[in-house]
């Protein structure tokens, strides 16, 4: 990171996140199993955003939602 952006980075978190930088490249197994993994991460994001299951155009990307916000009510 830029230093600038390492400040900052340091200011915002502290402690509490360390970053680190993968050395090798994954195999394609390793590969298939992260991406299987962030794929079901980012689902799960989005249905805590939408509070629905998201579709595929959704998901892709192809639809935007950020225009979704539902108001919390208290």
């Amino acid at each position: 990171m830029a230093q600038k952006m390492d400040n900052n980075f340091k200011k915002r978190f502290g402690d509490r996140i360390s970053v680190s930088y993968l050395v090798k490249s994954f195999t394609p197994a390793e590969r298939e199993t992260q991406n299987t993994k962030l794929y079901k991460a980012i689902r799960q994001v989005m249905v805590g955003i939408l509070k629905r299951e998201p579709t595929q155009e959704e998901l892709l990307g192809l639809k935007d939602i950020s225009e979704h916000n539902p108001r919390r009510k208290n």
